[in-house]
C-alpha cells in the first residue's frame, strides 16, 4: 500500500524513473525542451467516469488543447508525441471527436507524421445490433517537425521464411524494378532482398498475446479486425495497454540516451517499458492510487529500486 505526498524516483541500474502526482498541464513547465518522446493513453471521453473527471465527447477537443501548450514546449525539436485512443459510440454512431482532435492540434502546430493501428484480436465478447466487437485502436505520431528522430533500425523484424523459396527462384522481372502492369505507379526489384535477414515492419502493430485465449472461447459479435495482438492484463487500472506498445515506440522514436514522459501514467506500464529499455522516464497522473500502483509494478514487475538516498528524497513510501 502507498501513502502519497507529491512524487518519487526509483533507478534501474543508471536509469531513473519519477512518478509525480499531479496534473500534467502544470508538472511538465519543469522539463521545457527536455523530453525526446510523449507517449500516452488519455483518458476516453466518458470512459473512465468513475476513474477519472467525465468528459463529454462534445466536449473533448477543448479539454485536449488545454494540455496542447505544456506537450510542446517539454518536447525537444525533434521530439514525438504518441497518443493511443479510440473514438466512442454515441446513440449509435461513432464520435468523431478523435479525429477533431487530432485536426485541431495541426491547426497549431503539430506535424502529423503516421497513423498507426494497435491490434486486438481478443477484445471483450459482447453484441451490438449494428457493429463489430472493437478489435483495434488508434496510435497517431505528432511531432514539432516533419523530421522527428526516427530510428527505425531498431524496430525491424526477422524478413520470414519465403525467401527461402521465392528468392531462389528469381525470374527476368525480378532483375530489376518491375513497375505494375496496372500502371498504378507502383513497383518492386526483388533482388535487392537477396542476403537481407531483416524488414521493416508495418504501421500495424500487433504481436502475441500472453492472455490471448482468455477471451477467444467466448461467444458473442465477431472483432472487426482479423489479426494477432496485443493484450495488456488489468493492472489495477481500467485501461492498461501492454508494454510492448509503449515500447515499440520508445524503441522508434527515442533516443538511448532520451527521456520518455508518459502525462497520463495510470499504473506504470510506459515506465516499466522504457526501464526495460534503458531510458529515463517520468510518470504524472492526478490519481493517488495509480501513482501508488506505478510504483509497486516498476518494483515487482519492473525491476526499478529504491536506492536509500532516493528513499529520503521522496515523498512516497511503498509499505511492504
Amino acid at each position: 500500500m502507498s501513502v502519497l505526498t507529491a512524487r518519487t524516483t526509483l533507478r534501474k541500474s543508471e536509469t531513473t524513473c519519477t512518478i509525480i502526482h499531479g496534473d500534467s498541464r502544470t508538472e511538465l513547465a519543469e522539463f521545457v525542451g527536455q523530453v525526446d518522446l510523449i507517449v500516452t493513453s488519455p483518458p476516453y471521453a466518458d470512459a473512465r467516469r468513475k476513474h477519472y473527471d467525465g468528459v463529454h465527447p462534445d466536449e473533448y477537443v477543448d479539454w485536449f488543447l488545454s494540455f496542447h501548450e505544456p506537450y510542446f514546449n517539454a518536447l525537444k525539436p525533434t521530439g514525438s508525441l504518441i497518443i493511443n485512443i479510440k473514438d466512442k459510440v454515441v446513440d449509435g454512431v461513432r464520435h468523431r471527436f478523435v479525429w477533431h482532435t487530432i485536426e485541431a492540434l495541426c491547426e497549431r502546430g503539430w506535424f502529423a507524421i503516421e497513423d498507426y493501428l494497435w491490434h486486438k484480436t481478443n477484445p471483450m465478447p459482447g453484441f451490438w445490433p449494428t457493429r463489430l466487437r472493437d478489435g483495434w485502436e488508434y496510435c497517431f505520431h505528432l511531432a514539432k517537425s516533419k523530421r522527428p528522430y526516427f530510428n527505425s533500425d531498431a524496430v525491424r523484424k526477422p524478413i520470414g521464411d519465403w525467401v527461402d523459396t521465392r528468392l531462389n527462384k528469381l525470374g527476368q522481372n525480378d532483375l530489376s524494378r518491375h513497375n505494375s502492369v496496372n500502371d498504378s505507379g507502383f513497383g518492386r526489384d526483388i533482388s535487392k532482398w537477396v542476403g537481407r535477414d531483416t524488414v521493416l515492419p508495418s504501421n500495424v502493430i500487433s504481436s502475441e498475446a500472453p492472455d490471448e485465449e482468455e477471451f477467444t472461447r467466448a461467444e458473442g459479435t465477431p472483432s472487426n479486425v482479423i489479426s494477432r495482438a496485443l493484450v495488456g492484463k488489468n493492472k489495477g487500472h481500467p485501461a492498461v495497454f501492454p508494454v510492448e506498445l509503449p515500447a515499440f515506440f520508445i524503441k522508434l522514436l527515442c533516443p538511448e540516451d532520451g527521456l520518455v514522459v508518459d502525462p497520463f501514467g495510470g499504473s506504470g506500464t510506459t515506465g516499466i517499458a522504457a526501464l526495460s529499455l534503458g531510458r529515463n522516464c517520468v510518470l504524472i497522473d492526478n490519481n493517488a492510487q495509480y501513482c501508488g500502483e506505478a510504483i509497486r509494478r516498476l518494483c515487482d514487475e519492473g525491476g526499478a529500486e529504491k536506492e536509500e538516498d532516493i528513499i529520503q528524497q521522496s515523498l512516497y513510501e511503498i509499505k511492504q
